[in-house]
């Protein structure tokens, strides 16, 4: 197999993994990135996706909402691992974005911090939006 730029082959020598490096957002207002809320570090998609990111790169690209199967091939491990299952580099230490951002999940739910990550409770009579964050 031969991979594009921007790719190399993984390990099992049978797919290509994306190692193209791109800034992480937190917060897309109307297909929009908002610089504001970038970590400026560069890092990978699946860095960004699988660690709580909304959207990735120069093009402002949408990571897959937490649940969905497009979510599960690029975060194979689960929240807070990339899709080989590493650690970001640029994350020593668990943040707590529940703590950071107390606004996340909207008035009518809870903020669960989880390693990499959080979740959303949302009060009883009330459910997640489609991004995932609003009840």
């Amino acid at each position: 197999c031969t991979c594009p730029s921007g790719y190399a082959l993984r390990e099992d020598r049978r797919m290509c993994r994306d190692t193209r490096q791109g800034f992480c957002f937190t917060e897309v207002l109307q297909t929009m990135c908002q610089m504001s809320s970038t970590n400026r570090n560069l890092v990978t998609k699946s860095e960004c996706c699988c660690n709580s990111g909304r959207s990735w790169g120069p093009q402002c690209e949408l990571c897959p909402l937490p649940g969905t199967a497009h979510y599960k091939k690029m975060c194979p491990h689960g929240p807070g691992y990339s899709t080989d299952g590493r650690a970001p580099s640029w994350c020593f230490a668990d943040n707590n974005e529940c703590t950071a951002q107390p606004s996340l999940c909207g008035a009518k739910g809870q903020c669960l911090n989880t390693p990499g990550s959080y979740n959303c409770e949302c009060q009883k009579g009330f459910s997640l939006d489609s991004s995932g964050v609003n009840c």
